[in-house]
């Protein structure tokens, strides 16, 4: 992959119109190291990103370029969809587009998601249209109907002695049939207008994952909501005193209590905060969602909604500091972590990924959750770990392998085909007792984080990074391992 930010100094400079002497001296290098920094053959470091940044008047934001590599990804991804190549390589770099028409790429992302959202209508529909009996009956009503209404239209039409009781059964028959034939219309009409609907592509829970990256997963307005709720809990003694305050209900201890509730303690306990404490962060949620301009549609502004109140709920149960306090001193172990605060291992998983205070950050992890079959329910990458949004990620990630082994983490160490290395630990958790009739409802929780910080996570002791880091990729498609003997599809971007 190209360096983004190499491309994007070389556009800002032309657009500054200045001369690579010029900009160079202004940066404090030699303008054949700037030559090669635009080339994308020199990796900048973080100072002098600044320094380039400072000389060419921009923000560093601007030069860094971790939302155009979410592009970039999202792209070679768009790319790799059998439907558009038929078999053939890649175009020419992706970063190449980002960093001059960054413009161009987002519609070009748009147009595809368009569609994806079309085609995914269609092919549910077709799908409907041969299997819904909703549809049978319905057409056999309408048959039956426009059958009985021409009949006895043609009766009264045709014959002209018919008595007055007669004539009015048969124009009973007529308004009778007329009625129930508009009836079963209005139903037909319902039906493939929810159809539709329903069919709808991920694009507001896209818009959501963007949303999320672009915010660092922070939100410190909501932090302070869950302050003063805990404020509010240690002033009325116990929890079930502010739930019945909040919510106007009377506590039932069996919500927390009754294993046939269907749902582990934790997540009761964890629904009955966030049912507690929906009124009270409402209008901070509210003010992130609609200044946000990444959520486009109220359906993305609803995930939103529901994907925040969520976060408010964590950062009660395990607030910020006490937390990233505790993280640290266990080395990010999740079990320590769910005992000292009574949370579900996912619980804590999701939590760990907001430590991204400004001043006072934890370990930086990527989140993924996927089921049994590979379909990935949330995710959170980090800026050189892209994770799938359109399939399915590689089958060498322990996300998968942790179904193997339901309740035991699993970890390795990973090597991507660019050489980049991250810790990988997952486990198969699941989301609701068995029972007698149900198979186990399973769901692997992943944390990746780059390698250079293992040495703060316990998951790494006794894993040979040197030695024994695993060959990884991020899906088939665009992995350039052609020996793996997982591979499952021919890949599609160059050698």
């Amino acid at each position: 992959m190209q360096n983004l930010t190499g491309i994007k100094v070389r556009a800002k400079r032309k657009e500054a119109g200045l001369t690579q002497a010029e900009l160079a001296h202004r940066a404090g290098i030699s303008p054949s190291y700037l030559n090669l920094i635009e080339q994308s053959k020199r990796r900048i470091a973080g100072g002098l990103v600044d320094r380039l940044a400072h000389a060419l008047g921009v923000s560093r934001a601007e030069l860094d370029g971790d939302a155009e590599r979410r592009i970039v990804q999202a792209l070679v991804e768009v790319a790799a969809d059998p439907q558009l190549q038929g078999g053939k390589n890649v175009p020419e770099p992706a970063e190449e587009l980002v960093g001059r028409s960054p413009g161009w790429a987002a519609l070009i992302l748009r147009l595809y998601q368009v569609m994806r959202e079309r085609e995914n209508a269609v092919l549910a529909l077709a799908d409907r249209l041969n299997r819904d009996p909703f549809l049978s009956t319905s057409i056999h009503r309408v048959l039956t109907d426009v059958t009985a209404i021409r009949s006895a239209s043609e009766i009264m039409a045709k014959d002209s002695d018919l008595t007055p009781e007669e004539r009015q059964r048969f124009l009973s028959i007529v308004a009778s049939g007329s009625l129930r034939l508009g009836h079963t219309a209005q139903a037909l009409a319902d039906f493939f207008g929810s159809a539709y609907t329903r069919v709808r592509s991920a694009t507001p829970a896209e818009h959501v994952d963007a949303f999320l990256l672009q915010s660092e997963n922070y939100f410190a307005p909501l932090e302070d909501v869950a302050v003063e709720f805990r404020q509010e809990w240690r002033r009325e003694g116990s929890l079930e005193a502010v739930v019945e305050k909040r919510t106007g209900k009377a506590f039932d201890p069996q919500f927390e209590q009754d294993p046939g509730s269907g749902s582990r303690p934790e997540s009761r306990r964890f629904m009955l905060i966030k049912a507690a404490c929906r009124n009270v962060a409402q209008d901070a949620v509210r003010q992130i969602v609609d200044a946000h301009p990444a959520l486009a549609s109220e359906e993305s502004r609803d995930i939103a909604v529901a994907a925040l109140h969520s976060y408010t709920t964590a950062a009660i149960l395990m607030p910020y500091e006490p937390f990233l306090e505790a993280a640290e001193r266990h080395r990010y172990d999740l079990d320590q972590l769910a005992a000292i605060f009574d949370c579900s291992y996912e619980q804590v998983a999701h939590r760990l990924v907001t430590l991204r205070r400004p001043g006072a950050q934890g370990v930086r992890f990527a989140f993924m959750r996927t089921d049994p079959a590979g379909f990935v329910t949330k995710r959170l990458p980090l800026p050189r770990l892209p994770l799938p949004r359109y399939g399915t990620a590689c089958p060498m990630w322990v996300a998968y392998t942790a179904f193997q082994t339901p309740g035991a983490t699993v970890r390795s160490f990973g090597e991507l085909p660019n050489g980049d290395q991250f810790l990988f630990f997952a486990r198969a958790v699941d989301k609701r007792p068995p029972g007698i009739r149900l198979p186990r409802h399973l769901l692997s929780v992943m944390l990746a984080c780059d390698a250079n910080q293992a040495k703060r996570v316990v998951y790494a002791d006794g894993l040979d990074r040197a030695h024994a880091a695993v060959p990884v990729g991020t899906t088939c498609r665009l992995c350039s391992r052609d020996a793996c003997a997982q591979r499952q599809e021919a890949r599609l971007i160059p050698g």
